[in-house]
């Protein structure tokens, strides 16, 4: 619970007190937490591992639209507005969750609506990392993998250097492209000496020059 941002605000013997309300989840690689369209009833806070959530659009494509991380939570916005749920979520690997029962979590924001409030900036600043990436699907492939190299967090010991958190065809379909445009990507920033590309390690060779590219547009 102290690691989760819309309990950070609490005591400890708070947090101690949520993580009684807590039910466990394990989930194993390609488990389904639910799809689009379900009244699921609870928000899950990743333990450990990552959720995939995605959504069909209208041409057929699967979508990947983000990828919760341990800390992070999934079903806010279900709990809020109950509303049924708008995508996917898919374990990419052995995941654990805690789960919050609707009714259960409805008494702990009474109790302390501070968590309401983080959770409403949490969705917040979702809202405006998608409507950046609306604006970024209008520009080409090259600037909106730059921009999400940026974005990652540099490597332990390193100053300029980044690894990949998925599979080439998932940061693909999170950027609304193809593998095989993404790998051409790639290697265009590559040949312009902007990135080093080792496995999944992702040097960054000129990191004002990645973030001129993105300003420029």
């Amino acid at each position: 619970m102290r690691r989760v941002p819309i309990f950070a605000g609490l005591t400890p013997e708070q947090q101690d007190l949520v993580a009684s309300r807590a039910r466990p989840m394990r989930l194993e690689r390609g488990d389904v937490l639910h799809v689009a369209g379900a009244r699921v009833g609870s928000m899950f806070v990743v333990h450990t591992g990552q959720i995939k959530l995605s959504r069909t659009m209208p041409n057929g494509r699967n979508r990947l639209l983000r990828v919760a991380q341990p800390g992070e939570t999934v079903g806010e916005h279900a709990f809020l507005s109950g509303d049924t749920t708008a995508e996917e979520a898919t374990a990419l690997g052995d995941t654990q969750l805690c789960v919050f029962v609707h009714e259960d979590f409805a008494e702990l924001v009474d109790d302390y609506p501070d968590i309401a409030m983080r959770m409403l900036r949490t969705l917040g600043d979702r809202l405006t990392r998608a409507e950046k990436d609306l604006t970024l699907g209008t520009l080409s492939v090259d600037i909106r993998l730059a921009d999400f190299l940026l974005q990652l967090p540099l490597r332990q010991g390193t100053t300029a250097q980044v690894t990949l958190p998925l599979d080439k065809k998932d940061i693909a379909s999170l950027l609304g492209t193809t593998p095989e445009s993404l790998s051409r990507a790639l290697a265009r920033l590559t040949a312009d000496g902007l990135i080093r590309v080792d496995n999944d390690a992702v040097t960054l060779v000129d990191p004002q020059a990645l973030e001129d590219r993105v300003a420029e547009g």
